[in-house]
């Protein structure tokens, strides 16, 4: 008798280290990746920023007033809604709903850019983890007014929106 009950306590000590275990495993992917694997996100997120800055520049190179429903298209198609990683987003219009803030991280985004701070953060989005990323945008290029036409010739220093960049983090 003495043998059954002491056979009992041990299962359900080793039953309650499991849960505990399981739990512990559990709960891990609800704390924020590590540093270094945000910092590698971070310079994923930089090249990232340097390539679109580039294919940006390029675009505004070629575009002209006799090709300025091309030039529309093109960045509509680098920039598409299918793509949540990299996207334009203002508040000025001529805009698209699409091309509207859509979380709390682009609204508190957007509302930095136009006042010409970045901002970042390390979030948690359906269940996975990115560095987040804004860059504000001005009206830096004259190529700008040739699609947003209610914005004066530039540049001007005048911030018009951001770009978002979204960069998983693996762990």
């Amino acid at each position: 008798m003495h043998l059954r009950k002491l056979v009992k306590y041990g299962i359900f000590v080793v039953m309650l280290v499991i849960g505990f275990c399981f739990t512990g495993i559990a709960r891990a992917y609800d704390f924020p990746p590590p540093n270094q694997q945000v910092a590698i996100a971070q310079q994923t997120s930089d090249l990232m920023f340097n390539t679109l800055f580039a294919a940006l520049t390029q675009e505004f190179d070629e575009t002209t007033a006799a090709n300025v429903e091309q030039g529309k298209q093109s960045i509509s198609l680098i920039f598409n809604d299918q793509n949540k990683d990299m996207r334009l987003v203002g508040t000025y219009g001529p805009l698209e709903q699409s091309d509207r803030p859509r979380d709390s991280f682009e609204i508190q985004a957007n509302a930095l850019a136009l006042a010409g701070q970045a901002y970042t953060s390390v979030q948690k989005v359906d269940n996975k983890w990115y560095y987040r990323r804004s860059i504000p945008l001005s009206n830096f290029r004259a190529e700008c007014a040739l699609c947003h036409v209610n914005f004066p010739v530039g540049p001007t220093s005048t911030q018009v929106g951001a770009l978002m960049l979204r960069v998983p983090i693996t762990r």
